[in-house]
């Protein structure tokens, strides 16, 4: 009886553990490219460079906030290129001519950039 006791009390545990995983898996934040490129933008600190090329204006973005490098490349509101990484950590990598389908989809990211 008190081994049948005990193996409940272990399964109760192992299974009350693993859905707090669950939910905490859950709470992470998601962001898009497209909310992250406005991250950028909006940020005080960000670095714009515009420059016109080949008759148009390009937009180059360079930022530092939290330990995070980003860059992000626009051309008008058109996001060409987007990085995001810490040291030699790439947490986003995003060019329009590779990933242009996948812009509005969710991703994970560190929760203090979702604002």
């Amino acid at each position: 009886m008190n081994n049948f006791l005990g193996a409940m009390l272990a399964k109760a545990k192992n299974t009350f553990m693993q859905s707090a995983e669950t939910a905490q898996i859950q709470q992470e934040a998601t962001v898009s490219v497209i909310e992250l490129a406005e991250f950028i933008e909006k940020h005080v600190d960000a670095n714009m460079v515009s420059q016109f090329l080949l008759g148009d204006f390009y937009y180059f973005y360079e930022l530092q906030a939290e330990g995070i490098n980003y860059y992000l490349e626009k051309k008008h509101d058109y996001i060409l290129h987007l990085d995001a990484s810490i040291e030699d950590q790439i947490l986003v990598s995003y060019r329009s001519y590779r990933d242009k389908e996948h812009i509005q989809e969710l991703f994970s990211f560190p929760s203090a950039q979702k604002q």
